[in-house]
């Protein structure tokens, strides 16, 4: 008996075609975990095989789960005949953020170039690319000095896509340029952004290049823009204010760094530590002593917390001025006021009493530290190294660097070359080179003077053993005779 076949259906009912898809994507995930381990599959060919098997072509969901499994398993280079086979198939309107994910993993991956292309190509899967994928991919090539030469040649195309840069994209550029210390360009563009009368910048532009002008440009160049933030209406917070005054005191524009102090209290902003703090270190390196003494009563009026750093940054201007007892006598003050000294604090006194010679009082202030539990460091030790070189005793300067470098205190790089210089001037040349070994072991590099004096000792170690000899051959020839 002939078995009867069940109709044939001219049309798919919508329910029916959901089925088949749902069918046909279960095949498809349990295909791919049988072949999981094989990289020579045909992606395609498995696709395509198992949505005809239900009477149907591979949706969308096939193509994505396909694309998503291939990056999981870091097959990148099995992407393009997915792609190319997506891309002809003409009923498949593709959302684009497929793309924008797509472009993120090839970001992920450092594959820029392949980024590019696929934004490039993004019309072709019948979607119309906006400035979400344009920002996806602005977002992936800043990040990279290898993806900033790519992105002139994006925006020169984005036109042609119909894609307007928005505030964001410029936000990203922007960001790059400020980033890569081309804060030029960032200004350049950043007048561009407010010729164009679409967008107004906010106050994050503002901050955002600001902070870029500190790290990479000029007092003046900062100052100016600092006029054109304030005639915008945009007011620094106290962070990038703090950062611009920390640039005018490292340049030595002192009274401009108190100016900006000056605005800030008008402004309504109370300065903090920091603010007080660099200013206080300015006027102590320029000998300012007489305004850094201002600057500090100024802190204490207004009831700000002093921190350690604080302290000592204060309790140095004291030393190099000569005041070492008031200096004492602050240390004391900053237990009594809560504020713990540290081992910097005592080397600051050491390190002033050293270099006024009063080596009792050097000798009292390390026994005080101590005795309280603080360890001295590399530098309490390159300290007391220095105070022996200046009362001429290299010897004694190089036991206590040998003792410090077995503790595991490193000194930095002058006083090793100091005491090599010192012991190659009193002929304790074997006790130099003992140094010099030390401080290729290190990776220390010696500097030029240090060679200088090594090449000099060893000349006259020379002279003195050639006269040593001729005395020795004169003297037997004296004998003989």
């Amino acid at each position: 008996m002939r078995r009867s076949k069940w109709p044939f259906l001219p049309y798919k009912g919508k329910w029916q075609g959901s089925f088949s898809e749902r069918q046909a994507m279960e095949t498809l995930r349990n295909k791919v975990l049988e072949e999981q381990h094989n990289s020579d599959t045909k992606s395609v060919s498995m696709l395509v095989d198992c949505f005809r098997i239900y009477g149907s072509s591979p949706s969308f969901s096939g193509y994505s789960f396909m694309v998503q499994h291939l990056l999981h398993k870091n097959l990148h280079s099995h992407l393009p005949p997915i792609l190319d086979h997506l891309e002809k198939s003409e009923r498949i309107d593709v959302p684009e953020k497929f793309f924008v994910n797509l472009i993120q993993e090839y970001g992920k991956a450092d594959m820029l170039q392949e980024a590019v292309n696929m934004f490039l190509r993004i019309p072709k899967f019948r979607c119309s690319p906006s400035a979400l994928s344009l920002n996806s991919l602005l977002n992936i090539l800043c990040r990279k000095n290898d993806g900033l030469v790519l992105i002139h040649d994006v925006l020169l195309k984005a036109p042609a896509l119909n894609i307007r840069l928005e505030a964001c994209s410029f936000r990203i550029l922007i960001r790059a340029l400020c980033r890569t210390g081309r804060v030029g360009f960032a200004i350049e563009l950043f007048n561009i952004m407010q010729q164009l009368h679409e967008f107004m910048p906010d106050s994050g532009f503002y901050l955002l290049i600001l902070r870029a002008l500190c790290r990479y440009s000029t007092p003046d160049e900062v100052m100016k823009f600092l006029e054109d933030m304030w005639n915008a209406g945009v007011l620094p917070s106290t962070w990038e204010y703090n950062a611009v005054i920390n640039l005018l005191v490292s340049k030595d524009r002192l009274n401009d760094a108190y100016s900006i102090l000056t605005r800030m209290k008008i402004e309504g902003k109370r300065p903090d530590i920091i603010s007080y703090t660099t200013i206080l270190n300015g006027f102590i390196l320029a000998n300012n002593f007489s305004e850094a003494e201002e600057v500090f009563d100024e802190m204490l009026v207004l009831g700000i917390d002093l921190d350690v750093v604080t302290y000592n940054t204060y309790i140095s201007g004291l030393c190099k001025q000569g005041e070492f007892g008031r200096a004492y006598r602050m240390v004391l003050g900053m237990e009594k006021a809560g504020c713990k000294p540290d081992t910097e604090t005592f080397n600051t006194l050491i390190d002033g009493y050293t270099k006024d010679g009063e080596h009792v009082k050097v000798n009292e202030v390390m026994s005080e530290m101590l005795g309280k539990g603080y360890q001295g460091n590399s530098r309490t030790y390159a300290i007391l190294i220095d105070g022996l070189l200046m009362e001429q005793k290299p010897a004694e300067a190089f036991q206590m660097l040998m003792e410090t470098v077995s503790k595991g205190l490193i000194p930095n790089s002058a006083t090793f070359n100091a005491v090599v210089c010192s012991l190659c001037q009193k002929n304790l040349l074997n006790k130099g080179i003992q140094v010099l070994e030390e401080m290729i072991s290190h990776s220390i590099a010696p500097d030029d003077s240090l060679w200088e004096a090594l090449l000099s000792a060893i000349n006259l170690r020379r002279e003195e053993m050639a006269v040593h000899l001729e005395e020795m051959i004169l003297g037997g020839s004296r004998d003989r005779w």
